[in-house]
């Protein structure tokens, strides 16, 4: 699925990032040439661990005169790491888009995370997010990067065509 948002004309370099539940790169990309540099690559190796090995703890249990009642955490282990990295990716987003240091970006991330990525984002980052889509990049590099990169988004960032 691809989501396109109109973007403000600027001169600006729009930002990329491609993510899964254990890693993100971000990417300046070049308007003209699509050509990326990287600026940052942040991992999250807790999101790749089993649950077992993240539960330090026993769910909780509670007695009331014979009747014991057991108290399951709403979600795993697993997933409270991929949310924990969803925010921290959300929160830099959030501080760059606060700081006009990006005027738009474009998201590339594993569709379960995805989701969960546009969920954490503040309004600034929100606001400047100008594409979407469900693929799951991070382990692509070089020209195979720029090229898979430009066939899922436009070379120059602007407002839909009707």
């Amino acid at each position: 699925m691809t989501y396109d948002r109109p973007t403000p004309t600027d001169d600006r370099l729009h930002w990329v990032l491609l993510a899964n539940a254990a890693r993100a790169r971000l990417f300046e990309r070049d308007h003209d040439n699509g050509a990326m540099r990287e600026l940052g690559d942040f991992v999250h190796p807790d999101s790749r661990l089993k649950s077992a090995a993240l539960s330090h703890d026993r769910a909780g249990q509670g007695a009331k005169g014979s009747v014991r009642a057991h108290f399951e955490p709403p979600t795993s282990p697993k997933e409270r790491e991929q949310q924990h990295f969803a925010e921290q990716l959300a929160q830099y987003l959030e501080e760059g888009a606060r700081a006009e240091r990006l005027v738009g970006w474009a998201l590339i991330a594993s569709s379960p995370f995805l989701g969960r990525l546009r969920a954490a984002l503040g309004s600034a980052a929100a606001a400047r997010l100008t594409h979407h889509v469900d693929r799951d990049l991070t382990a692509c590099t070089g020209r195979e990067l720029e090229q898979r990169v430009t066939e899922l988004l436009p070379a120059r960032p602007g407002p839909e065509m009707p």
